[in-house]
Order: C-alpha cells, then structure tokens, then sequence
C-alpha cells in the first residue's frame, strides 16, 4: 500500500503543530468541495470576511480558511476536518 504522506510532508506538519497554523494544508481550487462535504456533516457555512476563503460555523465552532493572495491559513480544527475529509473524499 503507497504511503499517504510523504517523509517532508509529515516534517512539514510537525512543524505546523509546533507553530499552531497550517500554511498550504486547503487547497484553495478545493475549497468549494469541501465546504459541500461540511455541509454534510451539519456545518453552516457562511460568507467569508475579507482575508477569508472559506467560513463555517457548527454547535457554537466557528471555522475559518484565511487566504492572503499567496497561500490558505488554518488552524489546528480546520486541519482536522480537511484531513478527515482527504481521507475519506480520496
């Protein structure tokens, strides 16, 4: 079975652990699809602020996907979600 992430990958995470944000984790063509697959799963989701690409709000949680021009920003509740959504989309 090919390994899901690569050695960098999950050097990469780690680093995003130890910093609290995730830079690049959501794709930004992919924001659409995942934002329906939420939707699924109960969340709202609503219109983004400005630096915002994605905003969702569930039982009080309110989840955001930042986007600067260059590349998504998230925190440690977003990257659960999306890698819980890679997981089981792919």
């Amino acid at each position: 079975m090919k390994k899901k992430f690569s050695s960098k990958a999950i050097r990469q995470m780690e680093t995003n652990a130890n910093r609290g944000t995730w830079y690049n984790l959501v794709k930004l063509e992919e924001i659409p699809v995942f934002s329906q697959w939420l939707h699924t799963k109960e969340w709202q989701t609503q219109s983004p602020d400005t630096g915002e690409a994605m905003r969702a709000y569930k039982d009080g949680w309110t989840i955001t996907v930042g986007y600067d021009g260059r590349r998504t920003e998230c925190r440690r509740l977003v990257m659960a979600l999306w890698l819980t959504y890679e997981c089981f989309t792919k």
